[in-house]
């Protein structure tokens, strides 16, 4: 071959090897742009998601899944979950943007917290949180391991992203959403809103002994507006009203803690010994409550609740009552009877748990009529 022919060869050779590489490089460009700001699981299909696992790092783990219409807790014993707390998490997951990613390094798996918790090996502070997301068969739609939030504003201390890996487990992503308290216990996963009953829609509280059947004390309104007044009260005694205030808002935005395995709860509260507090509503609503008699520093305060219906009597109020017709009748019977079908639902729905609630909560729950009372002054000599 001629020197001449050999020079345009390596001429041509060279101008392809440009050419090449300067596709590459423009492809390169272009994916990474590709990538930067787009949604890390694009195509995630959150109308079949039908259960979510999540496993932490401490060994601690959650299952919901989907029974029928409703989500519920199946470490619980399928009590409810926080449904409204769940699509946020999905929704989150499905907006959120990448903003940088790197290689799944080792290294870099350790440093930000990306290691299987599922792995026996391995420090603890090095895991991180799994999720898995399925279909109803089972079959896995998304699997990911949540790692360290990046956080950042002055000190470090404001999360503003979150490092994941897929399932894959070859790219670490940084996103534009944290998910730090996401919840890595079945409790912090359960509906917790109990009961929300406001303390002027309450006509009359009535707590009996455990028996049922000897009052230990009773208060009623005289009319709608007024304040609960003693019924039967010893003489000399005087009541503390904030105490009796404490007592009818206690059914105000009442949340649980937890709930207790149904096939152990009767020997854990002790409801022998739990006295009963009747909450009796303007609209003839009784809901009675039995805190557990065990409830101390350090320990879990228990608490039942069942639901029944009564057709209140005539209630007093201001202002002046007008005749009722026969179709007033007619609607009060329709109204009447949605009452009680309601309150046998919500009797089914809360009857036959046993909840844990928080010490405050339970101590507002008065079962004793000297905590209601004023405190006697002694009198000076």
């Amino acid at each position: 071959m001629k020197v001449k022919t050999l020079a345009i060869l390596l001429i041509v050779l060279a101008v392809l090897t440009g050419v090449v590489f300067a596709v590459l490089m423009q492809h390169s460009s272009q994916e990474g742009k590709r990538e930067l700001g787009t949604p890390l699981l694009k195509n995630l299909p959150a109308n079949d998601i039908a259960s979510v696992t999540i496993l932490g790092g401490g060994g601690n783990a959650v299952q919901l899944s989907q029974t029928g219409n409703r989500w519920v807790v199946k470490d619980r014993f399928g009590y409810p979950a926080d449904f409204s707390k769940l699509v946020e998490f999905v929704r989150k997951l499905k907006d959120a943007k990448i903003g940088r990613s790197f290689a799944a390094s080792e290294k870099a798996l350790k440093r930000l917290h990306l290691k299987d918790p599922g792995d026996k090996e391995g420090e603890k502070e090095e895991k991180g949180t799994a999720i898995t997301l399925a279909d109803a068969n089972g079959k896995p739609l998304v699997h990911l391991i949540m790692g360290q939030p990046m956080k950042g504003g002055k000190g470090g201390f404001f999360p503003e992203g979150q490092y994941v890996i897929l399932g894959n487990r070859k790219t670490v992503y940084l996103i534009d959403k944290q998910f730090e308290g996401l919840g890595e216990t079945p409790a912090e996963w359960l509906k917790k809103d109990l009961i929300d009953v406001k303390g002027e829609d309450i006509g009359e509280i009535v707590c009996l002994d455990p028996d049922g059947k000897t009052t230990r004390f009773a208060f009623r309104r005289p009319e709608k507006g007024k304040d609960l007044e003693p019924v039967g009260l010893p003489p000399g005694k005087k009541i503390k009203r904030s105490s009796v205030n404490r007592l009818a808002g206690a059914l105000s935005g009442l949340q649980i803690e937890d709930v207790v395995d149904p096939a152990k709860a009767g020997e854990i509260i002790g409801m022998a010994n739990s006295a009963k507090i009747e909450y009796h509503l303007f609209n003839g609503m009784i809901y009675d409550l039995y805190p557990g008699s065990k409830c101390k520093e350090g320990e879990p305060c228990y608490l039942k609740v069942a639901v029944r219906y009564q057709i209140p009597g005539p209630v007093k109020t201001a202002a002046k009552e007008v005749p009722k017709t026969e179709g007033d009748k007619e609607k009060a019977g329709d109204a009447e009877r949605t009452m009680e079908q309601k309150a046998e639902a919500l009797n089914k729905e809360l009857g036959r748990w046993t909840y844990t609630i928080p010490r405050w909560k339970h101590d507002a729950l008065a079962t004793d009529l000297a905590s209601l009372l004023d405190k006697e002054k002694k009198k000076e000599k």
